[in-house]
């Protein structure tokens, strides 16, 4: 796990500046500080930090390849590299190092980038520099576990697994994305390849940028739609996932450094703590975060109770509504990119637990998108019953009665998406958050941001071009696997564990787990209304019911209440503040109408909220006040 950046200066073959690659490289050592390497080719340049955890002697990059044709630069791991290393030894490669990035480039040697980059299992983000074609490769991994940025003028390329890198260059503008501050709004994220930078972006899962003298254009190397395998019993699914499963979560546990488990006490985590625990020969550590103060759905109390069942090495972190206040600007400087999620700030504190005893944990991100864990899976699971209700007794009767509670946003986005027929229009509306409605009260005039589709519409079709055949429950699994979870919980997952110089592996996301969990009909996964059904057969092997029966938390905070009270002033002079962020684009009777409304509980604006507090920080930071 490491960083990586680098400079092309594909047009005018302008030498790379050898003291700005340092300094590019240099803003990532928190992502690596175990190391630091740099490569110059004329008009190329290779930046690496390197967090050391396979190969801890050898694996130094950049590294080349035996005839220093190749050279590379690589953050993430490859779990299966120990499967491709005989048979590439069997065709004449020699090794140097027992490193997973000499199979990278051995691989590519072999096969050519784009088979050799789909043989990959693993999470990864890299450059691979083809010296003699004078050709730079960027590529992410096939769920977009880790971040590429990229910002290319037309007479250079500028990359990194962090954006600061390329705002350190010379002439790289710091300006607000209209299109992207709409999608933001739309996902409470920014979808690849946009950010919220304009003209800097970010590389699509499975997708790479190649650049050569005449330019770039980005290619997908990846793409893996499901083959529903029908015929089966469920039987025989529940025996195949629990062999990926297990496959998957050993695969994962190679380290030649510490490791553990990052533990709520739900399902998902439970099982790869289970499993961990029954493959090492010492007891495992585990880490939980709490907010305590009698939050129901605080994670402490169950996570003790299943580390103390298999016997764990258990640690926790407690925080509050100031000390999580009080993080969000350095929550927005090491993530970049907002991220409105509330439990992120939460897994950085995880994190940084977890970082004083181990550099590798495993966490339970990526079981929800494929297994039907959310609830806009069951609204879509049995939408078409709320579809065959005539439309004008369902205006007069359900959505009345839905519209008429005040406080249940989830709900509410019932009568705008349940009873659309076109399979575009109702995922998309049904990730969106603020609706066209929110966003005409919010916009200030003149921004030309309102009109044409539906917001997000674009973005969500990339997907669901892939799987449009299939049915609507499979089009959104496929679609959050590469849509929302990347460029959203992943992301700050990967921010907030490097921010602490932690690793952190997704064993739900192994590539031959994930292609068998979407071979399954999706009327598996959900029965008789609950959710991810058929995973919970598949790991009762391993955890007890009242793991299973548990309701699902993950990593939630109490954020609905804390704006109601402990963090409503501090919110209300953040966003109302005359030379605020916000309110260049947005406007202040607005957003004080949304703070009054949820602080006196007649609706709930929590999501809508967060998403405002960390533009306006990420505002302040990035482009109010240049931080280079």
């Amino acid at each position: 796990m490491c960083g990586i950046c680098g400079i092309y200066n594909y047009k005018s073959a302008e030498p790379v500046n050898a003291s700005l690659l340092a300094r590019m490289t240099r803003l990532m050592e928190h992502r690596g500080p175990d190391d630091e390497g740099l490569h110059l080719d004329g008009p190329v340049g290779m930046g690496f930090r390197r967090l050391s955890i396979i190969d801890l002697s050898g694996g130094a990059q950049p590294m080349s390849s035996e005839n220093d044709r190749l050279w590379i630069v690589f953050n993430g791991e490859i779990y299966n590299f120990q499967d491709l290393r005989p048979a590439l030894e069997q065709q004449g490669h020699q090794f140097k190092t027992r490193s997973d990035t000499e199979v990278i480039l051995h691989t590519v040697e072999q096969h050519g980038w784009r088979a050799g980059l789909s043989q990959l299992n693993g999470m990864f983000g890299l450059c691979i520099w083809d010296a003699a074609r004078r050709e730079m490769i960027l590529a992410r991994d096939a769920f977009g576990v880790k971040p590429v940025y990229y910002y290319d003028d037309g007479q250079r390329l500028i990359f990194g697994s962090d954006i600061k890198p390329i705002l350190a260059c010379p002439d790289v503008p710091r300006q607000v994305d209209l299109a992207a501050l709409d999608e933001y709004l739309t996902f409470r994220f920014v979808p690849a390849p946009a950010t919220l930078f304009k003209n800097i972006h970010k590389l699509p899962p499975g997708y790479a940028l190649i650049c050569d003298q005449n330019g770039s254009r980005l290619e997908r190397y990846y793409c893996v739609p499901p083959q529903i395998q029908k015929g089966r019993s469920e039987q025989e699914y529940i025996e195949g996932l629990q062999f990926h499963i297990e496959q998957a979560v050993r695969r994962q546990m190679i380290s030649d450094v510490p490791i553990g488990v990052m533990l709520s006490g739900g399902v998902d985590s439970s099982t790869i703590a289970t499993l961990m625990a029954q493959a090492s020969s010492q007891p495992i550590k585990a880490f939980t975060v709490g907010f305590g103060g009698g939050f129901a759905k605080d994670e402490i109390t169950p996570a003790r109770e299943v580390a103390q069942r298999l016997g764990a090495e258990h640690s926790e972190v407690l925080i509050s509504a100031d000390e999580y206040f009080d993080f969000l600007p350095k929550f927005l400087w090491y993530s970049e990119e907002p991220t409105a999620t509330s439990s992120a700030l939460a897994f950085h504190y995880v994190c940084k637990l977890a970082s004083q005893q181990v550099k590798v944990v495993l966490v339970g991100q990526g079981a929800d998108e494929p297994f039907g864990g959310y609830h806009r899976h069951l609204a879509e699971r049995y939408g078409q019953w709320y579809r065959n209700i005539p439309a004008g007794l369902r205006q007069v009767t359900l959505d009345a009665a839905i519209n008429g509670l005040t406080r249940n946003e989830r709900l509410k986005r019932i009568p705008r998406t349940a009873g659309v027929t076109d399979d575009l229009e109702r995922l998309t509306r049904e990730y969106t958050i603020f609706d066209v409605g929110l966003k005409e009260r919010l916009y200030r005039p003149g921004l030309g941001l309102l009109g044409g589709e539906l917001p997000g519409k674009s973005a969500v079709a990339r997907w669901q071009a892939d799987v449009a055949g299939l049915d609507g429950l499979a089009q959104m699994q496929y679609i959050d696997a590469r849509l929302s979870l990347p460029d959203w919980l992943l992301l700050y997952g990967d921010k907030m564990a490097m921010a602490t110089s932690l690793e952190a592996r997704v064993p739900f996301l192994d590539l031959d787990l994930m292609k068998y969990a979407e071979s399954i009909p999706s009327g598996l996964k959900i029965q008789n209304g609950q959710r991810k059904a058929l995973l919970k057969k598949a790991v009762q092997r391993w955890i007890p019911q009242e793991v299973i029966r548990r309701p699902k938390v993950g990593f939630e905070t109490p954020m609905d209440s804390w704006l109601q009270s402990k963090l409503e002033g501090k919110v209300r002079e953040l966003l109302l503040a005359p030379n605020s962020g916000c309110s260049q684009y947005f406007d202040p009777q607005a957003i004080a109408r949304m703070l009054e409304q949820h602080r006196s509980r007649q609706e709930d604006y929590s999501n809508h909220l967060l998403i405002l507090i960390l533009f306006e920080i990420w505002h302040q930071q990035f482009i109010a006040n240049a931080p280079f």
